[in-house]
């Protein structure tokens, strides 16, 4: 079960080291561990620096950029890490954000076996958990069928036939990046009891309410269907901050308002709102059985 995995940093100082450390005590170690600080102002890069000097698997990769942090610097960032190593040896890809950490020790080595068991599976990861007061909870804009962007680990074949990561101006090219794998006949599965701890609240950087605005344009970017991102913004109405899903709504109708076209291709557009569809049917009607958020 060989892995290579891949990270992008940028002023992680709080969190970075809780990532690497979950990582060098797994069971199963990637092949090469590449982490790409883009252009930190702050420890990110000497801390990296530290663990790749003890730990031969970890890469440090300086981005030498100068942009603020945004969302589609981490696609670039991706795809030049993956560069980095892709003449090794490996069956598998994974991606772990700078601030999150697997729990468990033999995560990797669960996550793996997963392909073993279905010649089909492309993509698969744990389950995202943040912390609301003293405790930590299971996000709640994470759907059962929704392998977060933290923390995906792909077949490499399908990755590869993806195409990687694309560059998304207002992010979502993880969600994109598992669209495209289902819309060519992979299949996507969550180990559910597989946790990760996710240290940085969803969409928290640069400004809790910028974050949810942004995410709003993410969705329209996407083309998602108007009625499901209403009933998905609703339903999300009781999670913190109160009333961030509203500004997410609100950045989602601005987007229409000016008449801006989806980011990504019409295929694929096309694929998400029966996807959104079929989800809804199975919430509202029923007996069609509910997924659990």
């Amino acid at each position: 079960m060989k892995y290579i995995l891949l990270t992008s940093a940028k002023n992680e100082e709080d969190y970075i080291a809780k990532a690497l450390e979950s990582v060098v005590r797994q069971s199963v170690l990637p092949v090469a561990w590449v982490i790409v600080d883009d252009a930190s102002t702050d420890r990110t890069g000497s801390i990296i620096q530290t663990y790749a000097a003890r730990h031969s698997f970890i890469h440090g990769l300086s981005a030498g950029s100068g942009e603020e942090r945004n969302f589609g610097s981490k696609d670039k960032a991706i795809q030049a890490a993956y560069a980095r190593v892709k003449g090794l040896a490996a069956e598998f890809v994974g991606v772990q954000d700078a601030d999150v950490a697997p729990e468990d020790r033999d995560y990797y080595e669960t996550v793996l076996r997963q392909f073993d068991r279905d010649p089909r599976l492309g993509l698969t990861g744990g389950c995202v958990y943040e912390r609301v007061g003293e405790e930590w909870q299971h996000r709640m804009s994470s759907w059962d069928d929704s392998i977060p962007g933290c923390v995906q680990m792909f077949r490499r074949e399908c990755f590869e036939r993806i195409g990687g990561f694309q560059r998304l101006d207002y992010g979502g090219s993880d969600t994109a990046a598992q669209l495209e794998v289902e819309r060519l006949g992979w299949k996507a599965y969550t180990c559910r009891d597989r946790k990760v701890w996710h240290y940085r609240t969803t969409s928290s950087a640069g400004g809790v309410w910028q974050g949810c605005f942004r995410s709003g344009l993410c969705d329209a970017s996407f083309g998602c269907h108007p009625l499901f991102e209403v009933c998905k913004c609703l339903h999300r109405l009781p999670s913190p901050p109160f009333g961030g899903s509203m500004v997410r709504l609100c950045g989602y109708f601005w987007w229409r308002v000016v008449r801006r076209e989806p980011l990504i291709s019409r295929e694929l557009v096309s694929f998400l709102r029966r996807r959104e569809m079929t989800k809804l049917r199975r919430t509202i009607l029923p007996f069609q059985g509910r997924y659990q958020p």
